[in-house]
């Protein structure tokens, strides 16, 4: 009998991310983003074999939120940055901190797995909700920054899913999006993972 140990099949990783406001339904942010493979591929080893390194866990629990993704000049004109998805230490340009100065990760609402049956692909979906207090006592009152990198102020232009561990496994930046005190936001991030394809 020949065990042949060597196949070998093309695995593609897709993130795509929608923010909205949850009253007036407008759309804020639609847009894919870089996945960290290095990163996305250990955690994926580990879970698929049942494991934890120095009881470090490598499913998704948390979004990470930041505010050093883009520059923008004296016109008003924006400079994205290159996404940090190099690396087992990549990190996000400006962690967004919470009221007593730790880097903000909250905790996702929901994660649900949806299997298109007879096609090679599986879609991840995270559900991250930031309340009207979320976070509490940082942000403004209104949407009426002035400047977009004053840190209390919460104004957001880079998000990345976070394990357990803390390993960041995505990196999105975008235009800036004020979280302030009079709105309610919902972000749906996505990860398609194909096979064999």
């Amino acid at each position: 009998m020949n065990n042949n140990f060597n196949e070998q099949t093309n695995i593609s990783v897709d993130g795509h991310v929608l923010i909205k406001d949850m009253d007036t339904n407008e759309v804020l942010l639609d847009k894919h983003n870089a996945i960290n493979f290095q990163n996305f591929a250990f955690a994926v080893a580990n879970c698929l074999a049942n494991k934890t390194e120095d009881s470090e866990n490598f499913y998704i629990t948390k979004m990470a939120f930041g505010n050093g993704g883009t520059e923008i000049d004296g016109n008003g004109n924006i400079t994205y940055k290159s996404p940090n998805v190099d690396g087992s230490n990549a990190n996000l340009y400006n962690d967004l901190l919470d009221n007593v100065g730790n880097p903000y990760y909250k905790q996702v609402s929901s994660i649900d797995v949806l299997n298109a049956e007879g096609s090679p692909y599986t879609d991840i979906t995270v559900k991250v909700i930031l309340d009207y207090d979320d976070p509490a006592s940082v942000g403004l009152d209104l949407d009426n920054a002035s400047t977009f990198d004053t840190d209390s102020d919460w104004v957001i232009d880079e998000l990345a899913l976070v394990t357990e561990s803390d390993y960041k496994l995505t990196h999105l930046i975008f235009h800036p999006i004020q979280k302030s005190k009079n709105r309610k936001i919902e972000i749906l991030y996505s990860i398609r993972i194909r096979a064999g394809v």
